[in-house]
């Protein structure tokens, strides 16, 4: 095994061990691209050279940053579910009514992961993934499981849900429920087509009941 090590130049630019300077902001490029690609067609059909290409850089070099195609499309999808947190707290202060609010976190996320169920494979195969992402992935679930929780106990102190509600049961069951749907029936239906009937089978069932 060849151990290549990095040196400052006089200019801050990095140079491996053999003076040849490294690509600025790599590691981005490459995800930006593979991002790009696994968007558009199905995991198994994007090829490393595609990503490569459209990164304007070396296959090589892809693999220099991200060991295997499962690597990196994990890390695509575990970076944008970092975003996708950001999307739905933006969109969130837009609305106030916790339905209003539920419906946009459950839309959000059905149509992030439709196109991403390969992801959840990878992620219950101990050899897919490096236990790094594994542990990324999961901090930032925890993160989402907090925003539910958040939601819900503005809901509760607002008089619109029920007081007694566990709002974290509660979160993880909404969770689930996002997770069964986009596993087992998107052959007949779609995101937009399930949200209202998940958001009021969820909406009711932690309302405060009526006599």
């Amino acid at each position: 095994m060849t151990i290549r090590i990095t040196s400052a130049s006089s200019d801050g630019q990095r140079k491996d061990s053999r003076g040849r300077p490294s690509t600025p902001f790599l590691r981005e490029r490459i995800l930006r691209s593979a991002a790009l690609l696994f968007a558009q067609k199905e995991f198994g059909r994007v090829l490393i050279d595609e990503i490569a290409a459209r990164a304007g850089v070396g296959k090589g070099s892809v693999y220099r940053q991200f060991s295997s195609k499962e690597e990196l499309y994990a890390a695509v999808v575990i970076d944008g579910f970092g975003q996708l947190q950001k999307e739905i707290r933006s969109a969130l202060a837009d609305t106030s009514a916790v339905r209003d609010q539920i419906a946009t976190i459950v839309s959000h996320t059905l149509i992030y992961f439709w196109t991403r169920r390969q992801f959840f494979a990878l992620l219950h195969d101990p050899k897919a993934l490096p236990r790094r992402q594994e542990r990324l992935y999961h901090a930032q679930r925890q993160q989402f499981t907090e925003l539910i929780t958040e939601v819900l106990s503005e809901g509760i102190a607002h008089g619109a849900l029920r007081a007694d509600l566990d709002t974290r049961i509660a979160a993880e069951a909404l969770l689930g429920m996002l997770r069964g749907i986009n596993r087992y029936c998107r052959d007949y239906t779609t995101p937009e087509g399930a949200v209202p009937l998940l958001v009021g089978m969820f909406i009711d069932g932690c309302s405060i009941g009526r006599a």
